[in-house]
């Protein structure tokens, strides 16, 4: 019985994330570009569309049958100058692959976005990783997390599966596709 209810619940978040975005619309896509001025004047992050950065064939090498994805954040975020862009994978086993990027509209603003060396007790594996400007693999059986910067730009990928902790390296090898739209 608390299986079904979980299922219900999740149903139920996942119904109402999509009503309240809109039925997973996205704007247009332009590229991705996170250089900003050099003397940390404000600038507008271009829109990203989160659940264009990776194809279905890359999401499938750690996420078996997938959606396609649903556009949770598409700008702004509860750091102001701080614009967040997230998709959301799952598919009927309840999986789940989160996909964002957070971009600071101001220079001055990326240590405040950075990534930071997890606290390594938390976790069953964690080891630094060189994707982008670097980040951080972090994660045990079940979930698997990637953090990392590139540009003034932080990339975030979190897997949930039961076997997690299994896809590290295809999750390092999402991170780098990511990173590599990003200039």
């Amino acid at each position: 019985m608390t299986g079904l209810r979980v299922q219900t619940a999740a149903a139920l978040v996942i119904s109402t994330l999509a009503l309240a975005c809109g039925g997973g619309e996205e704007p247009p896509r332009t590229a991705i570009s996170t250089t900003n001025s050099s003397n940390g004047a404000n600038r507008a992050s271009e829109a990203i569309a989160p659940c264009d950065l990776l194809t279905t064939e890359q999401i499938a090498t750690v996420l078996t049958g997938s959606d396609e994805g649903m556009a949770v954040t598409t700008g702004g975020s509860m750091i102001e100058g701080v614009d967040a862009y997230q998709c959301s994978y799952s598919n009927t086993d309840l999986d789940l692959l989160t996909v964002t990027v957070h971009v600071a509209t101001d220079n001055t603003l990326v240590s405040e976005i950075e990534p930071r060396r997890p606290m390594s007790e938390l976790y069953d594996e964690i080891r630094e990783i060189e994707v982008g400007d670097g980040g951080w693999l972090y994660g045990d059986s079940a979930e698997m997390k990637l953090t990392a910067s590139q540009g003034d730009a932080v990339i975030e990928l979190e897997l949930m599966t039961a076997d997690a902790g299994e896809s590290s390296d295809a999750l390092v090898a999402l991170g780098d596709a990511v990173a590599s739209q990003i200039d």
